[in-house]
């Protein structure tokens, strides 16, 4: 198809005051054939009309969200269970043990609350003393692999006939 612009029809010999009445009957005759026909020159303003019609969005604070207050509990959490005040509790206990904590602006010292937990939920926390013996069922192990001259190997060696001396 070919391009029938302004400048095609100049080039073309179509003098200048001919040129905008064809430009006219063309555009005139897509408007009327064509559907949500729009000129090139009219697209733009119809962009800049839509733009400005829509609202501008609320600027957003992120650390006001609720998955950053989220992630800054978390965050807090695990900084403390991983300090030296948690080091007397058991590992799987640590997140229970926090949770039970008051983290408010007059609470107590967090040693505090910890011995007071402690003092509720013994089995939460690691003895203070460790037993210096392990317990022990049964004899302990002494000896050593059998080796092949010595013992029980030479002697029945011997008493079934395979070594004779």
């Amino acid at each position: 198809m070919a391009e029938f612009s302004r400048q095609f029809l100049i080039d073309n010999g179509v003098p200048d005051d001919k040129v905008d009445v064809i430009m006219a009957a063309r555009n005139k005759t897509l408007n009327e054939t064509l559907a949500g026909y729009v000129p090139k020159a009219d697209v733009q303003k119809q962009i800049d009309d839509a733009v400005a019609k829509v609202p501008k969005p609320e600027p957003v604070d992120p650390k006001t969200t609720e998955d950053y207050l989220k992630l800054q509990q978390e965050r807090d959490m695990l900084r403390a269970i991983g300090g030296d005040d948690f080091a007397s509790v058991k590992p799987k206990f640590r997140e229970t043990v926090f949770k039970m904590l008051d983290r408010g602006d007059k609470a107590k010292a967090v040693s505090e609350q910890l011995t007071e937990i402690k003092g509720q939920y013994e089995e939460y926390f690691v003895p203070a003393e460790q037993p210096k013996e392990k317990p022990t069922f049964g004899s302990p192990d002494k000896g050593s692999m059998p080796k092949g001259e010595e013992g029980f190997v030479n002697d029945t060696l011997k008493n079934w006939g395979y070594r004779k001396e």
